[in-house]
């Protein structure tokens, strides 16, 4: 279960369409993850570099 929300970017995914039993690659727009009631988690991803 989830604790937070957070945005999702707009991506491609492979949907299936079983009456033409192919995939067919849509784009999902953007959109918030997450139950309702959790605080929205928002800011910059900071990354470490170690050498």
């Amino acid at each position: 279960m989830y604790h937070r929300r957070w945005p999702v970017r707009m991506h491609t995914v492979r949907q299936w369409y079983p009456s033409r039993q192919e995939h067919r690659v849509i784009w999902r727009c953007p959109y918030i993850k997450g139950p309702a009631d959790a605080p929205l988690m928002m800011g910059e991803k900071v990354y470490l570099v170690d050498s």
